[in-house]
């Protein structure tokens, strides 16, 4: 049996509404690796934060984090690590500071979260029980101290994240800057992309992209969904994506990918 990779986003596609991945679903990802087909997370959260996931279903895989800024075998050796630098986290900080609107930044550097607690740290709370993973309370100044940056996370309202969203792509269009979920805005240098995850992991299995799966759900899925032969967006997915790749009727919460991986040879 030809090998295939199975990528899937976490958040609104392997996890329901209530953090927890579905019996159902858990099943038929273990029944496809029984089969020899290799499951991979992909998602903008950390590391630490994606095993919190994807350790419902088994204890190690190979991963894809930041959104592509960190690539990991399953024995957690890095196959890829892009960084911005420290310098160019701190202008993002500094520019969400200045607004002063609401939202706050986070710093992720390797297996560490920053944030800063001055600025509705509710949602920085709210993300915590959310990964099972504690941020550090921190500042620009201790931002200035990393020796490099895997991305930066805008916490806040919609629409303010749309508005900084705009500014920032003006601003710094060396970055590449999407939105995960209605209330989360990534940064990251340009290059870094689950698209770029998914080719560096299926090079590393000697596995062709044309007999790779994926299952997403948002914005930030989209180049990985584009770079297999096989994309599958789920239900709850926005409206404007659906018309762009093959959409199962099921969502997150009703066992979308199980609904897909049971009708696999």
């Amino acid at each position: 049996m030809m090998v295939k990779l199975l990528f899937s986003d976490i958040d609104g596609t392997l996890l329901n509404s209530d953090l927890q991945v579905t019996p159902k679903t858990r099943d038929a990802i273990r029944r496809q690796v029984i089969k020899g087909n290799i499951f991979v997370p992909v998602s903008g959260r950390m590391p630490q934060a994606i095993m919190t996931a994807a350790g419902q279903v088994m204890n190690s895989c190979p991963l894809v984090a930041y959104n592509g800024a960190l690539v990991l075998d399953e024995m957690g050796r890095p196959l890829n690590s892009q960084f911005m630098t420290a310098d160019q986290a701190v202008e993002i900080c500094r520019y969400v500071e200045e607004k002063n609107n609401g939202t706050v930044w986070n710093v992720y550097s390797g297996y560490n979260w920053y944030y800063f607690p001055g600025n509705n740290h509710e949602l920085v709370e709210q993300e915590e029980k959310k990964v099972s993973v504690k941020a550090i309370a921190s500042s620009i100044t201790q931002v200035e101290k990393l020796q490099g940056v895997h991305k930066v996370l805008i916490m806040g309202a919609s629409q303010l994240l749309d508005e900084e969203q705009a500014e920032l792509r003006v601003n710094y269009p060396e970055l590449y800057i999407v939105k995960s979920a209605p209330n989360l805005l990534e940064v990251m240098i340009k290059g870094v992309s689950k698209g770029n995850g998914v080719e560096i992991l299926a090079r590393e299995f000697n596995v062709k992209l044309a007999d790779c799966w994926a299952f997403g759900d948002n914005y930030n899925d989209e180049t990985m969904l584009k770079m297999v032969g096989h994309p599958v967006l789920l239900g709850n997915a926005p409206e404007d994506l659906k018309t762009k790749f093959e959409v199962i009727t099921q969502d997150n919460n009703h066992d979308g990918i199980a609904t897909v991986l049971d009708q696999l040879d």
